[in-house]
């Protein structure tokens, strides 16, 4: 079988060519396309095919009519139009359209040479909103290639690894059913563990002053200044300005965190990493969550509040601006982002979620939830859903009043567990191990993709 990573830079094209080196002793063949010149080189040092994007897109050439290339890209691929495929590309930002087009263009010509050449079975374009992830899922799409996301979630395996898309409920409704004794026993020793060790999914981010940092920062520069210097994801100035911005924000924004008034019920609400991919191109509508806490905070009965905690990967960079506004409303209370999210649940009369998986870890302790962003939690009627915000003012209510049925729980829960894989992305685990599971889980899902791929009865 025939892999194609895509992948940015540093640590993340390294971890993925140590999965890679993992199928490639399973008798693989990979084959990785880096935004990075240096990290292509480094991979190429160790024997392994990569390529990096800049100079497939100098080897294939400008096109001779930009405008033509537009066309043929939105008649060819499953988008609406070019700027789909760039506007959450943070590299685009600030840039003109003429600019934006262009690189956008010359992302899909590259990545179509590329295609040809290696003649992918599987590709894996890790999570996020830059250009060549999006380019590589169409045109992947459009040459029918199965295409692996990996996505991390709380079970005992906890690697959710979709194909084809990144939003769709982790299992088919009909896959919840009967359950034997010892799967019934399986899922209440997720439940104890999970809650006894009430520990957050993720290291909240930490902004030290410490040797690391500055290490990272002279790599980018040397890099910058070097074979990396038309590199659009690597500007070490703006790393710099970044890292202080978000040191020196995460201490101004310190009074305003809330004590909890223990007379007054609430309920929970979770905010997202405001840049998410999830946010910006999944559920976009759902971008500006000041609006939602503020409709959710405006449909709760009097004497109730709205509890707001910031996501752990998030504490710095939301903007003063942003945090002033989520606690205009009298009925909003935002805690320290370090606060227990497990005693929060606990606490809460239910928890409203955008897309969180802090809905599933409060679906374990049997508490309410409603959900605004259409999580892959969401349609097994275990949690309480909104198809429209115009349905916010009637469901907030609805939620203090729900009681999801447990043993429908526990159903959902363990057709979630027998879905996930062992293993995790990058951002989770850098580590060999998990390099080496990590391939062992990409294989058994490729080979299922395919395998389906190749039953399925051709179109007429």
């Amino acid at each position: 079988m025939r892999f194609l990573f895509t992948t940015l830079q540093t640590y993340e094209s390294e971890f993925y060519a140590r999965v890679g080196e993992e199928l490639q002793s399973r008798g693989h063949a990979v084959s990785h396309l880096t935004i990075s010149r240096a990290a292509a080189r480094s991979l190429r040092d160790r024997g392994i095919d990569a390529r990096c994007l800049a100079d497939v897109v100098a080897a294939v050439g400008q096109s001779a009519s930009i405008a033509d290339e537009v066309r043929r890209i939105e008649q060819t691929y499953d988008t609406p139009h070019i700027r789909d495929v760039y506007r959450a590309d943070r590299a685009c930002a600030g840039k003109s359209e003429t600019w934006c087009v262009r690189r956008t263009v010359d992302h899909f010509r590259a990545l179509e040479r590329v295609f040809d050449d290696v003649r992918p079975d599987v590709v894996v374009p890790e999570v996020g909103n830059e250009t060549i992830r999006v380019a590589s899922h169409l045109i992947g799409l459009e040459r029918e290639i199965p295409v692996l996301f990996l996505l991390y979630t709380i079970f005992p395996n906890p690697l959710r690894l979709y194909v084809d898309t990144l939003h769709a409920p982790i299992v088919p409704l009909e896959e919840v059913r009967d359950l034997s004794d010892e799967e019934r026993a399986e899922v209440e020793e997720f439940r104890r563990s999970f809650t006894a060790a009430a520990k957050p999914i993720r290291d909240h981010r930490r902004h030290p002053i410490e040797l690391r940092r500055a290490q990272v920062f002279a790599g980018h520069v040397r890099r910058h200044l070097g074979e990396d210097r038309d590199n659009d994801y690597l500007d070490p100035w703006a790393l710099l300005t970044s890292n202080a911005s978000e040191w020196s924000r995460a201490r101004a924004v310190r009074p305003f965190y809330d004590r909890l008034d223990p007379t007054r019920p609430y309920v929970y609400f979770p905010l997202h990493v405001t840049d998410d991919y999830k946010i910006t191109r999944v559920i976009p509508h759902c971008v500006d969550q000041v609006s939602l806490v503020e409709q959710v905070a405006d449909a709760l009965p009097a004497g109730y509040d709205v509890v707001l905690k910031e996501h752990p990967m998030s504490v710095g960079r939301n903007s003063v601006r942003l945090l002033r506004r989520l606690r205009r409303r009298q009925n909003v209370r935002l805690v320290e982002p370090r606060s227990s999210s497990h005693d929060l649940i606990l606490g809460s009369a239910g928890v409203a979620v955008i897309s969180s998986t802090v809905g599933l870890e409060a679906l374990l302790y049997d508490k309410p939830v409603l959900t605004l962003g259409d999580p892959f939690y969401a349609g097994f009627g275990i949690t309480l859903d909104v198809d429209s915000f115009a349905e916010i003012p009637t469901k907030v209510p609805q939620l203090l009043g729900f009681e999801p049925d447990h043993e429908r729980i526990v159903r959902f829960m363990h057709a979630a567990m027998r879905a996930c894989y062992p293993g995790a992305p990058v951002l989770v685990d850098r580590s060999e191990e998990n390099a080496v599971v990590l391939a062992g889980s990409i294989e058994s899902a490729a080979v299922a993709a395919v395998t389906e791929r190749a039953a399925a009865p051709v179109p007429v």
